[in-house]
């Protein structure tokens, strides 16, 4: 069985895809109001830890199991029209550098 962290959790639908392949998650990190409730009211036994920022220090910290992956789609408003294609200068944008300095934090 592989352990999951999953950021930008939303509603959480890795944790349903993934369920009958042997993957338990750990943690959720998810800020937004509705989908931290969701989270809150169907998964009622795994934590959600809120912004996804702080997650190498309370791995570091031995406040949150290290996962042997961490999963999670980022915003990508930042980068349509819809957003104004503002990238990485756009703070939802920089969540994705953030994901990826994660992974590089945590091992």
């Amino acid at each position: 069985m592989y352990s999951v962290g999953s950021v930008c959790s939303g509603i959480e639908a890795a944790s349903v895809a993934w369920r009958p392949f042997g993957f338990k998650f750990e943690w959720f990190s998810e800020i937004a109001d509705f989908p931290s409730r969701v989270l809150k009211e169907k998964y009622p036994n795994t934590p959600n830890i809120g912004d996804m920022n702080g997650i190498p220090k309370l791995i570091r910290n031995q406040e949150i199991t290290a996962p042997d992956i961490i999963c999670g789609g980022t915003p990508c408003q930042a980068f349509s029209l819809a957003g104004w294609k503002n990238g990485l200068n756009d703070l939802r944008g920089n969540l994705t550098m953030n994901f990826i300095d994660m992974g590089l934090k945590v091992i």
